[in-house]
């Protein structure tokens, strides 16, 4: 075989690669190499096969012709299947002599094959990506010269076809992140747009997602006598969380003011995650419900951490946690969940809070942990509240500053105003 390019085809080759070079649609990039190759070996028609090693497949992309059929084939079956395998050039002058030549394909497409000169197509790590199959030459036989200038057409367009690729999935993913932005966006809009309005109480809330969407939950529903309330933290991150999250949004949303009780609710709650996720999936959650006359605070706690309740009572600062607590909604049907009971008093501050907060790791992987919390609450416990609640998140984001646990983080508070 010639083992040089003549100085015509290496100015061929140069033109050929200039217009190979002037785009990175993929589509438009295997027109232009089906048709380069097509014309500058003077050939009928020349179709290049993507392979596909997770399906142990090869697949026509592109195919010239009056007709463009998309065809599939095994990795090793049939020409241009053996190229795939073996990364061997075939050359064969009499295709229907070639017992690997497979004539179902000209049956579909009507077209005859007599000769046919098959490349692989190498990527940087000598991994076969490609096969350039060129078909029928016009005035006898392809000769050792077009094999050669194929083989170095396949090098050139290999970068070219690499980098296509990469183009087109870094625009995938362009679009895969606008629209998960768009979807932070809707999630935002599940939560409350603004925070209930009382004569005894102030509340506050924070809530941010490990990215752009996650899986924690709040929410109010306060009337002229109560407010109930619910804090939930749906298992995982990501979509997964997100889409869970807006299923357990719209049950609560479906069953407030229709159960007798908090315990028939949450019950409810849990029967219908449970017939609709598999058992890694569920969602830890605390239920509230503030008599807004006699100050009783009556409570679930489905698998969360448990609320915290601090009143200050110079110069020490008490802390009670409410331990009355149940299993995650989502894991077991038909659970009977217990309630809690406390009053509130006078001054007395609820934390609620996601364990993103808590186990917030820092670089050395040590948690944020609740003790870190309570002390931070008794420093700025005489600021209000959203002071408080700012400082709580200024330290929370300090101390996990170069650490590599993420989480969705929720704290939501509600103090009772002094006497």
């Amino acid at each position: 075989m010639t083992k040089t390019l003549t100085e015509v085809q290496l100015n061929t080759l140069l033109e050929s690669m200039r217009l190979i070079n002037s785009t990175l649609d993929l589509d438009e990039l295997l027109t232009i190499i089906m048709k380069e190759i097509t014309e500058n070996l003077n050939a009928e028609r020349s179709t290049l096969y993507i392979v596909d090693h997770s399906k142990n497949e090869i697949w026509s992309k592109i195919a010239q012709g009056e007709k463009k059929l998309v065809i599939r084939q095994a990795i090793g079956k049939g020409i241009s299947g053996y190229v795939a395998k073996t990364g061997r050039i075939l050359n064969i002058r009499d295709a229907y002599t070639d017992p690997r030549f497979n004539p179902a394909f000209d049956k579909k497409s009507g077209f005859q094959t007599r000769s046919v000169l098959c490349v692989p197509v190498f990527n940087k790590d000598k991994h076969i990506i490609a096969i350039l199959q060129i078909l029928n030459k016009r005035n006898g036989y392809f000769s050792g010269k077009d094999q050669l200038f194929s083989s170095v057409f396949a090098d050139y367009i290999s970068l070219a076809i690499q980098n296509a690729q990469l183009y087109q999935e870094a625009l995938e993913r362009k679009r895969l992140e606008d629209e998960i932005a768009v979807a932070g966006e809707i999630q935002k809009m599940l939560l409350p747009s603004h925070l209930p309005q009382l004569n005894d109480y102030e509340i506050f809330t924070f809530h941010e997602a490990s990215r752009y969407i996650g899986g924690d939950y709040y929410d109010f529903f306060p009337d002229t006598e109560k407010l109930l309330f619910i804090l939930a933290d749906v298992a995982g991150k990501g979509t997964p969380a997100a889409l869970l999250m807006a299923n357990l949004q719209a049950t609560v949303h479906n069953l407030v003011g229709k159960c007798q009780n908090n315990q028939e609710l949450v019950a409810m709650i849990n029967n219908h995650l449970c017939s609709v996720t598999p058992l890694d999936k569920y969602a830890t959650l605390v239920w509230g419900d503030l008599d807004l006359n006699t100050h009783e605070f009556k409570y679930i706690i489905a698998g969360h951490p448990p609320p915290l309740l601090l009143k200050q009572n110079n110069p020490s600062t008490d802390v009670k946690e409410l331990l009355v607590r149940s299993i995650p909604v989502g894991m077991i049907p038909h659970v009977d969940y217990q309630q809690g009971s406390i009053t509130i008093a006078p001054g007395e501050l609820l934390i609620v809070y996601s364990d993103g907060i808590t186990e917030a790791q820092n670089k050395r992987n040590q948690m944020f942990d609740e003790t870190r919390l309570i002390t931070i609450v008794k420093r700025h416990i005489n600021q209000k509240l959203d002071e408080m609640g700012d400082r709580i998140i200024e330290r929370v984001k300090e101390f996990t500053r170069g650490g590599i646990y993420e989480d969705d983080i929720t704290l939501l508070m509600i103090r009772r105003k002094p006497v």
